[in-house]
């Protein structure tokens, strides 16, 4: 019984969420805790993982509406080269108005999101890469999480 615990203990703190914040954009958003930042300046956040990498692009009064937003993602996704794109839609989330794609490049997998802050001029792209079923959970939740404060 105190495997059992202490297993349960071990799991639950290594996929703990923790909220993230990118303050340079006033970005928020939860991820695992067992993320470790590798980049972080003012046009780059990268934190990564064994099985998930993620990348957040920002730029402030960009030539990039909620008009243009869609053809933004996709310009972003060719640039990448990112290929069997599987899904694409929109999205809506706390402040934020953009787009997604689901892809794969050379076997990984990607979620691309495009987010807008509507009531600021900051915009976001987000590369989320990740090699497992259950990174690509955990790329989902991160993307679904992403709020912005001031």
């Amino acid at each position: 019984m105190a495997l059992f615990v202490a297993l349960s203990l071990l799991v639950n703190t290594a996929f703990a969420q923790q909220d993230w914040r990118w303050d340079t954009h006033g970005v928020g958003f939860s991820a695992p805790s067992n993320l470790r930042v590798t980049t972080n300046n003012a046009s780059e956040f990268v934190a990564e993982g064994r099985d998930l990498v993620l990348s957040i692009y920002a730029e402030q009064d960009g030539e990039v509406s909620e008009e243009t937003l869609a053809e933004a993602l996709v310009a972003a996704a060719e640039e990448l080269e990112y290929d069997n794109i599987t899904a694409a839609d929109e999205l809506s989330i706390d402040d934020f108005v953009g787009y997604f794609v689901e892809g794969t490049k050379d076997g990984v997998g990607a979620l691309i999101i495009t987010l807008l802050d509507k009531k600021s001029s900051t915009n976001l792209v987000v590369v989320m890469a990740y090699t497992t079923e259950a990174a690509r959970q955990k790329a989902i939740e991160i993307g679904d999480s992403f709020y912005a404060f001031d």
